[in-house]
């Protein structure tokens, strides 16, 4: 086990590491009143049962549970050797983090085997080797990592996982990419492109973006419309509603207004000066390699 340093500024932090480490024959643990701090636990070969909330699970290899503070728990070898890794965590902002990521609790995380999960107490353990500062800042980060990871790979009762979701919707992206300038582009136009119902690829995506097709559409349209004002300043604001997709300036303006809260005009004025000091910096670059 790896018990952190923790001091007077890491507790500052977000989030920091308590205590982090891979146990190669996993122990019996009983906690009748839980852990103080948030607490990760998962396989990495072998097999252990464990018990929380009136729930028995079996953690098999690719698996964990993450629990938090104060959750009485109890977990033991069913297989030996059962090896396991954990990390401990917490911080101010921790019950945010977590809680705005929607991590499931209490409950089995499975992942693929190729999932950056899978590895992770190896790559753990020669970060805390090499690097001193692992439990302040750099413990922090890799704490935050983490829980992106879970959230991005995780699969909680056999559903696909957040990753999983992007990769069978990239095609979809893609053509929206080179297709959302056609102002009659719809949502029945992607779900044939998909093939599926729009109800599905409705659901689809909110898995996957949490939103609908038509608001990542209108999404993607202003993106590019932000583009356009910046990069291209003798384009009209007409002219660039038209480009991105928008059958009337009008709705263009309004729908950008909704999204940016303020005006195509007013954004254009406001980059100005960002836009031309890149030109000058490419140039600056240009006459370097030179």
């Amino acid at each position: 086990m790896k018990q952190m340093m923790v001091t007077a500024l890491d507790r500052t932090l977000p989030v920091y590491i308590e205590t982090m480490g891979w146990n190669e024959w996993q122990d019996e643990f009983i906690r009748p009143k839980g852990y103080h701090c948030y607490h990760w636990l998962q396989t990495t070969s072998g097999a252990g049962l464990f018990e929380c909330s009136g729930k028995s699970v079996t953690l098999s290899p690719n698996q964990g549970v993450l629990l938090p503070p104060n959750v009485p728990h109890r977990y033991v070898t069913t297989s030996h050797p059962w090896s396991t890794w954990y990390i401990t965590f917490n911080g101010n902002h921790a019950p945010f983090i977590v809680s705005s990521l929607g991590l499931a609790t209490s409950t089995v995380i499975r992942w693929e085997p190729d999932s950056p999960l899978t590895n992770l107490h190896r790559r753990s353990r020669k970060l805390v080797g090499r690097n001193f500062d692992f439990n302040g800042m750099d413990g922090s980060a890799f704490v935050y990592r983490f829980l992106i990871d879970l959230k991005k790979h995780g699969q909680v009762d056999n559903q696909r996982s957040l990753s999983q979701h992007h990769v069978r919707l990239m095609p979809l992206f893609r053509f929206l990419e080179e297709n959302y300038s056609n102002p009659a582009l719809g949502l029945a136009h992607m779900a044939a492109f998909m093939g599926v119902s729009p109800q599905r690829l409705n659901s689809l995506f909110r898995l996957s973006t949490g939103m609908s097709p038509y608001q990542f559409l209108i999404s993607l349209r202003i993106q590019k419309a932000k583009e356009l004002l910046i990069n291209e300043e003798n384009i009209t604001v007409k002219a660039v509603a038209t480009l991105v997709g928008f059958f009337d300036a009008s709705h263009f303006i309004v729908t950008f207004r909704k999204l940016e809260t303020i005006t195509p005009e007013i954004y254009r004025e406001l980059n100005k000066y960002s836009a031309g000091k890149h030109i000058q910096n490419s140039n600056t670059w240009d006459a370097r390699d030179e």
